[in-house]
């Protein structure tokens, strides 16, 4: 469920062409102290924040960074793990 998850995030794109990552609020830190490609976009609402990049290396590279610090938003889940993915080391 999960590993289908982080593929259906990079699968499709918003009508303007962006892949979007959502993310816990806890990431707001976390996104203030990296380096962000200057196309991205962060939407920031009450219970999810939005990061919205047109580069799918870049949404790729990001989705892995917070997966692995368990800041990836999933409906419905309140586990603080991350999701189980192929492409991070175990």
């Amino acid at each position: 469920m999960a590993e289908r998850f982080l593929r259906d995030i990079l699968s499709r794109r918003d009508p303007h062409g962006y892949y979007v990552i959502p993310l816990k609020p806890e990431a707001r830190e976390t996104l203030s102290r990296m380096r962000l490609p200057r196309d991205a976009k962060i939407v920031d609402g009450v219970d999810v924040i939005l990061v919205k990049l047109r580069s799918r290396g870049e949404a790729l590279k990001l989705l892995r960074i917070l997966n692995r610090k368990g800041l990836i938003h999933v409906e419905g889940d309140e586990s603080e793990e991350p999701l189980d993915t192929p492409f991070e080391p175990y």
